[in-house]
């Protein structure tokens, strides 16, 4: 099981966690429950996803035929970019709990930045919407405010944003973000955006941490210069060997000994177990350093098709 990590606001978050993202949904079922059997109590998934209706079904039947309680497990989902303006907000985190089949989240994220043209229903295969809108952010963020309040969140936070969207937030925030999750990884740390989150004591999450190897998305998605494999990096593969662990697991644990929250996606037994049990060492701080000199700062997930949205957070630096 993995190690936990306290939030602003007092509740723990399970460091790893388990991504959904693309795993297909007659292997989804099978992957949540074998999952929970490994340990993990953190499972992250998306409105956006498509994937919440097989998540709530698999966690209601592994609950209903183990001892397993709601509160031991940790539940991340995210608000669609067609339902940011602040009356769609709860309306919108109503619909993933009832497909997730639960009361409350733990954590509610809203997803991107970048509002968009908001709809009146609510799609069973979510596709990406591509009508651009302007929603004020601080609007946004109060609605987030009111799932807190109306208990249908634990905690609220964000993804993809950029510090200037952060702080733009957080001088007017009731609550502040508890969460901030972003593309991290050994070619991407994201040092000073991990810097900023610290100074305001918002808790940095990264998906994508093992450079996500195997993902070749659309090219509207997925547009870079380079794409090797952070697996098969020598860096990588020298202190793994050094340490008798899998190369995935290093580059875990080099976030993770950060103080960063993990989110790989796996459907592989032996590799989600792997991801599992990277609180069982601890890399020394000339490996961390040398891990440091991979970074290149090459975004793998540029989202190409927001760049003319005036909320694309990726103009920044950070």
């Amino acid at each position: 099981m993995a190690d936990c990590i306290t939030l602003n606001n007092g509740h723990r978050i399970p460091q790893v966690a388990l991504g959904t993202s693309r795993i297909s949904p007659e292997k989804l079922e099978v992957t949540i429950k074998r999952a929970l059997d490994m340990g993990y109590r953190h499972i992250d998934t998306a409105f956006f996803y498509g994937n919440e209706t097989v998540i709530g079904k698999a966690l209601q039947e592994y609950m209903e035929s183990t001892n397993l309680s709601r509160q031991e497990v940790f539940i991340t989902t995210k608000l669609f970019p067609t339902y940011m303006k602040g009356s769609a907000v709860g309306p919108a985190l109503d619909e993933s709990l009832r497909r997730l089949r639960l009361d409350y989240v733990d954590l509610f994220l809203i997803h991107v930045p970048c509002a968009m043209k908001e709809l009146d229903f609510y799609p069973e295969k979510p596709t990406q919407p591509m009508d651009f809108t302007s929603v004020d952010l601080r609007e946004t963020w109060k609605a987030m405010e009111e799932t807190i309040y109306r208990g249908k969140a634990r905690s609220i936070g964000v993804s993809s944003f950029n510090a200037k969207q952060l702080d733009y937030i957080c001088k007017t925030a009731r609550i502040r973000p508890a969460v901030s999750q972003v593309e991290a990884h050994a070619r991407f740390p994201q040092k000073k955006l991990h810097e900023f989150c610290k100074s305001r004591n918002i808790l940095l999450e990264a998906f994508c941490p093992l450079g996500s190897p195997f993902f070749i998305g659309p090219k509207e998605l997925n547009k870079i210069q380079s794409r090797d494999n952070l697996v098969e990096h020598p860096i990588i593969m020298d202190i793994a060997a050094k340490y008798k662990r899998t190369p995935g697991q290093i580059l875990l644990r080099n976030l993770a000994q950060r103080g960063i929250v993990v989110i790989p996606k796996s459907e592989n037994p032996q590799r989600m177990k792997e991801n599992l049990q990277i609180s069982s060492f601890s890399l020394s701080e000339a490996d961390m350093n040398h891990i440091d000199e991979i970074d290149n700062g090459e975004r793998r997930f540029v989202i190409s098709w927001w760049k003319d949205h005036p909320e694309y957070p990726f103009h920044e630096e950070f």
